[in-house]
């Protein structure tokens, strides 16, 4: 008698078990790497702003000092399109999780070193000179680091929830940014300013290069992404990624760029300049503070249910309707933070950060979507980074025009629209290079 039994084998790689640690990891390491760098950014310029100008420069003129102190938060956005590209060839060609590894040691490294650096009084002109080479370590960890979580996410999703796994970046942000302003409130109100201008602020920088080596311990734990250990094992990992990326992909590395500078642009002008017009409009510090507080957290609220708006009905859909609701709503934000109704205040604020997770939540899959995998982390990279150094400059301009216009409550909303319309045309012209990662809603 014949047996037609057959024998039943189970891919491991695909088991539940498999799954599950794999969307653990996925979740721990991309929201995880990106909470960290958005910490040291928010904390570093927040101390520029406030602290870093009587420590490091003491000039004559306080201005002169706090110009000065943001001039070196600045030089940080420099580096990060260098970063981009040196972490890009290695994530490439030898893996994705050492780079961020390396990215993560880079950032923690230089910020406990901020929060141990000597002052002017201390060591002179050495002390700023120390400042700028910190920052600028961080920019280059930065651009590692940003790249890196979203590859790391998007490529170790299953079929149909990598929207949702490409938040988790966008989940780290907000967090990231969270801690920053709780840590820095809670060691300012901790103890007078005498003693935050000596050695308070340093403790908020510490903490984090702490946090930062448990993140470490962390990703040394986890496994490369499937998608690039799948491309090794194809034999299909390049040796020259960069020079594959700008001879076959230039028009959607310059797409993505322009993606990057809407995105960027537009979060950048909710987080610096809405405080600086806050005030202008007579609100307090704490209140113009505590309005950041309650956009960021909107934004993480909402952030995984924008990805998986994605997953249904096509993260390019998705980052449209957010550009527009943006470019309409940020009209009413600053109308509102020109009145005097404090409910209205915070309101607005939480809509705008609401509003802004159907941008940030989608975008990372949109981004890893216009590569293939022999060029994902250094496409994701240069045009993430490259873009976020550009639209560093976005406050300045909206503080430009907001000058130049008589100080018309319309005239920064009216270059959140700019900022809006390169995103929205960018992405749409970059409909057809986004192939792979299709969703359902968008087949």
């Amino acid at each position: 008698m014949a047996d037609n039994s057959r024998e039943i084998t189970i891919d491991p790689r695909k088991s539940p078990a498999t799954e599950r640690a794999r969307g653990n990891s996925a979740f721990l390491v991309a929201a995880g790497a990106t909470a960290l760098e958005y910490y040291d950014f928010m904390l570093f310029g927040i101390a520029a702003s406030i602290m870093f100008g009587p420590v490091f420069f003491p000039v004559a003129n306080p201005l002169t000092a706090t110009l000065l102190a943001l001039a070196s938060f600045g030089v940080g956005f420099v580096a990060r399109p260098l970063g981009g590209i040196l972490s890009g060839h290695f994530g490439d060609r030898y893996g994705r999780r050492p780079v961020l590894l390396a990215s993560l040691v880079a950032m923690g490294t230089a910020t406990t070193l901020v929060g141990l650096l000597p002052g002017y009084r201390q060591i002179g002109w050495w002390a700023p000179v120390l400042l700028v080479v910190l920052r600028l370590v961080q920019g280059l960890a930065t651009g590692g680091e940003s790249g890196g979580a979203i590859v790391y996410g998007v490529e170790n999703a299953p079929a149909g929830k990598r929207g949702v796994f490409g938040s988790y970046s966008g989940m780290g942000q907000s967090f990231g940014a969270l801690l920053a302003i709780g840590a820095f409130t809670a060691v300012s109100a901790a103890m007078p300013e005498s003693a935050l201008l000596s050695w308070g602020w340093r403790v908020p920088f510490l903490a984090g290069g702490i946090v930062t080596l448990i993140g470490i311990l962390a990703l040394a734990r986890t496994r490369d992404t499937k998608d690039f250990v799948a491309e090794v094992g194809a034999g299909k990992a390049g040796r020259t990624p960069l020079r594959v990326l700008f001879r076959e992909h230039p028009r959607a590395l310059l797409l993505a760029t322009g993606l990057s500078v809407g995105t960027n642009g537009l979060i950048y002008i909710l987080l610096t300049f809405a405080i600086t017009y806050s005030k202008d409009n007579g609100w307090s510090g704490s209140h113009a503070l505590a309005g950041q507080v309650v956009l960021v957290a909107a934004v993480a609220a909402a952030v995984i249910f924008a990805g998986a708006l994605a997953d249904r009905i096509g993260a390019h859909k998705a980052v449209v309707l957010g550009a527009v609701l943006t470019a309409v709503f940020n009209f009413v934000l600053f109308g509102v933070i020109a009145g005097h109704s404090q409910v209205a205040f915070f309101a607005a604020f939480a809509v705008a950060g609401v509003i802004n997770a159907l941008i940030t939540g989608p975008t990372p899959v949109y981004f890893a979507s216009l590569f293939p995998t022999k060029v994902r982390y250094s496409g994701v990279s240069l045009a993430y980074q490259t873009g976020a150094a550009i639209s560093g400059f976005a406050p300045a301009a909206a503080v430009f025009l907001f000058d130049v216009s008589g100080q018309a409550v319309w005239s920064v909303p009216l270059f959140g629209v700019l900022l809006a319309g390169i995103l929205a045309v960018c992405t749409l012209l970059l409909r057809s290079s986004a192939r792979e990662f299709e969703t359902e809603g968008e087949r």
